[in-house]
C-alpha cells in the first residue's frame, strides 16, 4: 500500500520528442474511436426513433378510441365527471448518451510538449497516467459508450 502511495508521488523524466509521438498515437486511436462510435450512435439512434414512432402510433391510436368513447359517453348534465384534457399521447423520448470527443485534451497537452524547450519533460504520475497511459478521466465512460455504440456495427 505504501508502495503504491509513494508511486503516486513520483516524478519521472520522460523524452519529449517520445511523449510528443506517444499523445499524437492516443490522440488519433481516440477520434477513430470517436467516429466508430457516432457511426454506432447514429444507427442505434435511428432504429430508437423509428421504434418510439411505432409505440407512439399505437398509444394514439388507443387514445384516439378511448377519447372518442369518453366524448361520446360525455354527460353535459355532469361535467365533473369528464377531465379537462384529453390525452393523445403521453410524453415519448428517446434517450442515449451521446459520445464526445476529447481530443482537445490531447492537443493541449501535445501543444504543451512541443513548446517546451527542453529535450526531456518531467510528468507527475497522473500526468504520466493521462498521456502516456492513456488513462484520462473520462476514459472509463468514453470507453463503455463507444463500446456500446462500437457493438451496434457488427
Amino acid at each position: 500500500m505504501q508502495a503504491q502511495a509513494d508511486q503516486q508521488k513520483r516524478v519521472i523524466e520522460v523524452n519529449r520528442t517520445k511523449l510528443v509521438y506517444t499523445l499524437l498515437a492516443n490522440k488519433e486511436k481516440h477520434i477513430k474511436e470517436y467516429k466508430e462510435a457516432i457511426e454506432g450512435y447514429k444507427t442505434l439512434a435511428i432504429e430508437k426513433l423509428q421504434k418510439g414512432y411505432e409505440d407512439a402510433k399505437v398509444k394514439l391510436e388507443k387514445n384516439l378510441v378511448k377519447g372518442r368513447a369518453s366524448l361520446e359517453e360525455f354527460n353535459p348534465d355532469n361535467p365533473d365527471e369528464t377531465g379537462d384534457y384529453l390525452t393523445l399521447v403521453d410524453g415519448v423520448q428517446v434517450a442515449l448518451k451521446v459520445p464526445r470527443n476529447y481530443s482537445k485534451a490531447y492537443d493541449a497537452a501535445i501543444d504543451m510538449a512541443k513548446w517546451d524547450v527542453r529535450d526531456t519533460l518531467e510528468l507527475s504520475h497522473a500526468e504520466f497516467t493521462c498521456f502516456v497511459r492513456d488513462e484520462w478521466d473520462w476514459s472509463r465512460d468514453f470507453f463503455a459508450i463507444s463500446s456500446m455504440y462500437k457493438a451496434k456495427q457488427l
